[in-house]
């Protein structure tokens, strides 16, 4: 429903004609007279034509869903009920969402306009305010008709890892990774002798031929590696979320949680997430394309939620961390609560990949005491890195996890296991 009001036009007339009277008044001159009361006649009788008491707006995105950077255009119908003189139609956009900034006039009662909008950060956001401004026939009255475009689920960009390495504990379900164990499978793992029960079609001829020339009687099997399923659980720390807008600790957390996450689901892997801070969420390990949707959901509000109970992983049911299930953290490690919840996985001989959030980029020292607060927070951080890889947990700096491969992932040493 617009709300209409006297457009410049018309205050400027208004202003223009009182003046001429006044000045009529004080200087006695009947010129003035003549010139400033048509125009206040004829501004009386513009004032009193009709206008359009209704505006319907349509609105189109082609999706509700999009990735950071990812372009999308938003199309916006505005019609009045009633003569108009002319619309300009402006798109204010929203924090964190970009535009053109297109602005589109008509002479017309009805107007269209489309605009190209970026996202440059994951959230829930709108794709900014419509604004039209629409003028009477006349152009006597004006009115904005202001109204929020549809909401816009930004994702994460996609993982572009080519390459995704096998977890460490591999389960016993049928999965995609050959594992060390001989088995039912179809990669080729050696040879050995046939023994009783052993299934003739195995055995492999050309081999047994070219023993029994050397004087063997021996029958040998070709033996194949077992193809298992690995479990992986993404953390994400949001007790604290540093740095700049687009770029804080927990903005970069869930951008490389879900590149994990889809890495991991695209080769059939069970994947699940725990995202503590303010509250504990969590989704048990599965797979699928609608899992990976709900563990971006849950890794979207990972900010957003107000909670005074402890988010402790002590309170995760059992199916959310299963045994032997490989867990990548994505922490500032700035809070106790992290660096313990590392210890106490790897006390459940859970491999651990550790993911420093926490960048310098932005901190410059502008005096010696800055300077060297800042080198004893490099050595308190040191010491806690220090500390974690004692007991096995590996942690890689955010910049690897920038870089788009995976192989950061992979573990050595007492924190690897073994693949089963």
């Amino acid at each position: 429903m617009p709300r209409w009001v006297p457009s410049p036009l018309a205050r400027r007339l208004a202003t223009a004609g009182c003046l001429s009277l006044a000045a009529a008044a004080l200087v006695q001159n009947a010129a003035l007279v003549a010139f400033g009361a048509p125009v206040l006649v004829a501004l009386a009788w513009w004032l009193r034509e009709t206008r359009a008491t209704r505006a319907d707006v349509t609105m189109d995105l082609p999706s509700p869903r999009t990735t950071e950077r990812q372009t999308v255009d938003l199309r916006v119908r505005m019609a009045a009920d009633g003569p108009v003189g002319s619309w300009r139609l402006a798109l204010r956009p929203e924090e964190f969402v970009g535009n053109d900034g297109a602005v589109l006039a008509t002479l017309t009662a009805e107007v269209e306009a489309s605009w190209r909008v970026t996202p440059v950060r994951w959230g829930y956001w709108t794709a900014g305010t419509v604004v039209g401004s629409v003028r009477s026939a006349q152009r006597t009255w004006s009115a904005d008709v202001v109204v929020d475009a549809p909401s816009l689920t930004v994702y994460p960009p996609a993982s572009q890892a080519s390459h995704v390495p096998p977890p460490p504990h591999l389960q016993s379900r049928l999965g995609p990774h050959v594992s060390r164990a001989p088995g039912a499978g179809v990669e080729f793992a050696g040879v050995r002798p046939y023994l009783p029960g052993d299934p003739v079609r195995r055995v492999n001829w050309s081999m047994s031929s070219r023993l029994k020339g050397l004087g063997s009687d021996d029958l040998m099997l070709n033996e194949f590696a077992q193809e298992r399923m690995g479990d992986v659980v993404v953390l994400i720390d949001s007790v604290h979320d540093l740095g700049v807008p687009g770029r804080t600790t927990v903005d970069e957390s869930v951008r490389g949680a879900t590149a994990v996450v889809q890495a991991y689901l695209e080769v059939a892997d069970r994947v699940g997430v725990v995202a503590f801070g303010s509250s504990l969420r969590w989704l048990t390990p599965t797979t699928g394309t609608r899992h990976f949707y709900r563990i971006v959901e849950t890794l979207l509000a990972a900010r957003q939620a107000r909670t005074y109970v402890d988010p402790s992983v002590d309170r995760l049911p059992l199916a959310v961390l299963p045994s032997g299930a490989l867990v990548v953290c994505f922490s500032p490690l700035v809070d106790a609560l992290a660096v313990e919840t590392v210890r106490d996985l790897r006390e459940r001989a859970h491999p651990v990949v550790v993911v420093d959030v926490l960048t310098e980029t932005d901190i410059h020292p502008e005096s010696a005491d800055d300077e060297l607060a800042l080198r004893v927070w490099r050595l308190e951080r040191a010491a806690v890195t220090s500390s974690l890889e004692r007991i096995g947990a590996r942690v890689v700096p955010f910049a690897e996890v920038a870089e788009g491969s995976l192989s950061w992932v992979r573990l050595g040493g007492r924190g690897a296991g073994v693949r089963r």
